[in-house]
This record gives structure tokens, sequence and C-alpha cells, in this order.
């Protein structure tokens, strides 16, 4: 089983170290952590930070796995997450994403966002 972890905006992959030590003591092989693009990962050339981007880039990173991952996102990380989830499930074995109330029509980011 792995789990491929992607974080949110304007965080790294960082986010995840006590997660990642609690599931390592746990017994579990050390999580994935997948950065997007302009956040802890490489801007590509001709990058236009659209959702699709987004959602092509993580689909990349998962089709590089070549099994079926359990997916966790956090923040903006969650909406990458959501997106693969719709558009490619047969790359997802489980997924989790904290930002499910963005599908809500009155949602309001924070101001930092």
């Amino acid at each position: 089983m792995t789990i491929a972890l992607v974080h949110g905006v304007p965080e790294t992959s960082a986010v995840w170290d006590l997660l990642v030590e609690e599931l390592v003591a746990l017994g579990h092989d050390e999580p994935l952590r997948l950065s997007p693009p302009g956040f802890g990962a490489p801007v590509p050339d001709g990058w236009a930070t659209t959702v699709h981007d987004y959602e092509a880039w993580l689909v990349g990173e998962l089709e590089d796995i070549g099994r079926p991952v359990d997916l966790v996102g956090h923040n903006w990380g969650g909406g990458h997450v959501l997106n693969v989830a719709m558009a490619r499930p047969d790359l997802v074995r489980s997924w989790v994403a904290d930002v499910v109330g963005v599908l809500d029509e009155d949602y309001v980011w924070d101001d930092l966002a």
C-alpha cells in the first residue's frame, strides 16, 4: 500500500512531518510527499497554473507510481485530490481531503488564500 500526501498553499511538504513520523512508527512505509509545482517543486515550462494543469500534474505523478494509492490532500492540495479522484479513480485506492466544503456554493476562502 502506498500513501501519497499532497500539501496545500503556501506550504511545503514539511507540513506532513508529524503525520509521517506517526505512520512510520505504526509500521507503514514512509508516504510519498507530492509538492505541487510552484510550492516545493519546480514550475514546468509553459505552466499556466490552471486547475487543469494541477490535475494533469497529479495524474502524472500517480501514473508514475504504477499502482493505485491512498491519496491524502490538505488545503489546496485537497482540491487537487478531489479533481483526480473524480477524473481518474483508477489511480486511487482510497482518498481523503480536508476541503470538501469548497464545493458548497457559499464557501468563502480565508483572507490569506
